[in-house]
């Protein structure tokens, strides 16, 4: 099996080999998706602005690699923070800039009522999950009295109630963990939230 982390020029792609080396996976960080195939795994984690990584990606040819080996190969996808927005098929963040469309929503801007705007933007810390779901990923996990650690201006809107796996109330709730078929994303940093963040990260990278 391999392990590929997807380095956009925007992201910590080595906190997340280092997480995974510290929980018994090998993995590569890489710019290119070529010859992967059945059981291989692919995480894009990311950091910084929404139309950068998209402009990177694109840059990279790395689009239509991430959405044949998604969509064709059926390979086990991640997206971490920025990657997971990325899955979304557009951002209030950058207008102009298309997302990857791997899972129908948007990504909208933190605003809160008068009660709220005591919180601040970003979304620095620790924070809760509901899990709404039975999914494998939660193996092991006592997800509801877990926290995982945020970082973020932004949330993801999914059009589809199927897709989320997992809310986070930070004055609003917004989906923190979403689905489809063989694509995920976890708007926190797992490879931050200590034992909690290593448990999501082995369920993944052993996901059938």
């Amino acid at each position: 099996m391999k392990i590929l982390i997807i380095n956009s020029g925007v992201s910590n792609a080595s906190s997340v080999k280092n997480m995974l080396k510290w929980i018994g996976f090998e993995s590569q960080i890489v710019t290119s998706l070529e010859g992967l195939g059945n059981g291989d795994k692919i995480i894009l984690p990311g950091i910084g602005n929404f139309g950068e990584a998209m402009n990177n990606l694109e840059q990279l040819n790395l689009i239509n690699q991430i959405k044949d080996c998604v969509s064709n190969k059926k390979i086990h996808f991640l997206g971490i923070c920025l990657g997971m927005q990325l899955l979304m098929n557009s951002s209030e963040e950058t207008s102009e800039s298309r997302g990857l469309g791997l899972i129908k929503g948007s990504v909208k801007k933190f605003k809160f009522e008068q009660k709220d705007n005591h919180l601040k933007i970003p979304h620095v810390g620790w924070n809760k999950i509901q899990n709404n779901s039975n999914s494998r990923i939660f193996l092991n996990c006592d997800s509801n009295q877990s926290r995982f650690y945020f970082v973020h201006s932004y949330y993801v809107e999914c059009e589809d109630k199927k897709d989320i796996l997992a809310q986070t109330n930070y004055g609003i709730k917004f989906h923190s963990m979403i689905c489809r078929d063989n694509i995920y994303g976890f708007q926190f940093h797992p490879e931050k939230s200590l034992k909690h963040g290593a448990n999501l990260l082995r369920n993944f990278c052993t996901l059938k």
